[in-house]
């Protein structure tokens, strides 16, 4: 496909679009979580993003981790084990944003999600671990595009 050429414009813009594509549906995702949910608290993204039913890669992101990351570390990415571990990096993330923003001196993030007309604000916190959440799918991302780029097209 590359053979000789230089791939890399190709690969960059692969990687800005399923992350931009992916950034889309997961604040769609987020707008219906928020809006449907019988009670609105600072649970609903644990509620609906941290639900042991999903995927076990979509589970890891959603806590701030990757299946690599997981797998990396604990010698497996048997899904009970990444249930597991992101529960508990997601539990010591909510800790260090609080903290964060106690130390904050009055920040202010205001991230307002508009579809369809209908639009929901984040709060801080919640704006903190969206951003980090995307920040780790856009690494996901990343690594398997060079990862799979690099397989196919570089000799050893």
């Amino acid at each position: 496909m590359f053979a000789g050429e230089d791939y890399r414009a190709e690969i960059l813009t692969l990687i800005d679009t399923i992350f931009l594509q992916h950034a889309i549906e997961f604040f769609k995702q987020i707008i219906e979580a928020k809006l449907y949910g019988e009670n609105i608290t600072g649970d609903w993204y644990e509620k609906y993003f941290l639900n042991p039913q999903l995927d076990k890669a979509e589970f890891g992101v959603n806590a701030g981790l990757n299946i690599k990351s997981i797998e990396n570390s604990y010698g497996t990415s048997r899904k009970d084990v990444v249930v597991e571990v992101s529960l508990e990096h997601y539990n010591d993330l909510k800790v260090i944003i609080e903290e964060l923003i106690e130390a904050g001196e009055n920040l202010e993030i205001n991230l307002t999600i508009k579809f369809n007309g209908v639009g929901i604000n984040l709060t801080l916190s919640e704006t903190l671990i969206v951003i980090n959440a995307l920040a780790v799918k856009r690494a996901q991302i990343r690594g398997g595009a060079w990862s799979t780029a690099g397989k196919q097209t570089e000799l050893p």
